[in-house]
């Protein structure tokens, strides 16, 4: 039972981590501070690969999404399959992406979709690798 607790507390943590950092503006990384903006083509706005903005943007988009990718085959055990648990992470990365074309300081950029999918992802070969 307090496996199941636990599993529980760090599915919603994970989804609280995602929103906290998707939809409120963070001045220390530079999330959600400048104008709104959309950007629709692939890699164009990563930036300049040896800039810390790049690895900031990068590391963080997959970074963040690592853990949702870990927890959510634990939490549902009956959906714990790559495919599934990949088009997971990039239905909830399209959600947002959606949810910040209303939001005036966002960005949507298919770039963090495609890097909050790879941490999905990673999250859950991770899981497959170290599975409870």
């Amino acid at each position: 039972m307090q496996k199941k607790l636990l599993i529980r507390l760090l599915f919603i943590f994970s989804l609280v981590f995602i929103i906290g950092f998707t939809m409120f503006p963070n001045s220390s990384l530079g999330i959600g501070i400048s104008k709104g903006e959309i950007n629709l083509i692939p890699f164009k706005s990563l930036g300049n690969p040896i800039s810390s903005d790049f690895f900031v943007n990068v590391g963080g988009n997959i970074l963040l999404f690592i853990p949702f990718g870990f927890i959510l085959p634990l939490r549902y055990p009956k959906i714990g399959r790559l495919t599934t648990v990949t088009l997971a992470g990039l239905w909830l990365s399209l959600l947002i992406e959606c949810i910040q074309l209303t939001m005036p300081n966002r960005t949507t950029d298919i770039n963090d979709v495609m890097l909050n999918t790879l941490g999905t992802y990673i999250g859950f070969r991770l899981f497959s690798h170290y599975k409870f």
